[in-house]
């Protein structure tokens, strides 16, 4: 069986290589975007009210927590009934905590790179246009696998 229809018909909870997550349906990828976006654009709003030098590594302890919270209570819910969906087939809403435990740290380091990044760039330069285009490289980075997607 070919790799890519593999990785899209794998259970979430399957899932044993980052190149699994390309498979997500656009809208999970959307939401994972629209995260990362949202939290840079929160991260140019605060930078400049916390220059202590412990701030940023707070800010990526909030957001890491805000982020992993939901799926931590959620994931008290799974049973040996639970379904797991193929990675192709998940729903934003409804699977986002069923994934392989690594997902997260993936998804927490990835969240991380963005954060420090975005704070040390704001740090340097503090203007709409780094912000713009912070913006348009994590949209393109975090949306590329629907984007390169042949379909």
């Amino acid at each position: 069986m070919d790799n890519a229809i593999e990785s899209a018909r794998k259970p979430l909870n399957a899932m044993n290589r980052l190149g699994d997550m390309g498979h997500f349906p656009p809208f999970v990828h959307a939401g994972a975007t629209l995260n990362v976006l949202i939290t840079i654009t929160t991260t140019w709003f605060l930078q400049p009210h916390f220059p202590q030098p412990w701030a940023p590594v707070l800010w990526i302890a909030l957001v890491l927590a805000a982020n992993l919270l939901p799926v931590v209570l959620l994931r008290l819910t799974l049973t040996p009934t639970t379904t797991y969906p193929a990675v192709a087939d998940m729903d934003f809403f409804r699977d986002q905590h069923k994934f392989s435990d690594w997902v997260y740290l993936a998804a927490s380091a990835n969240m991380a790179f963005w954060v420090l990044s975005s704070w040390a760039l704001f740090a340097w330069t503090h203007s709409l246009g780094v912000l713009a285009a912070v913006l348009l490289l994590a949209l393109l980075a975090t949306f590329s696998p629907v984007l390169m997607r042949s379909r």
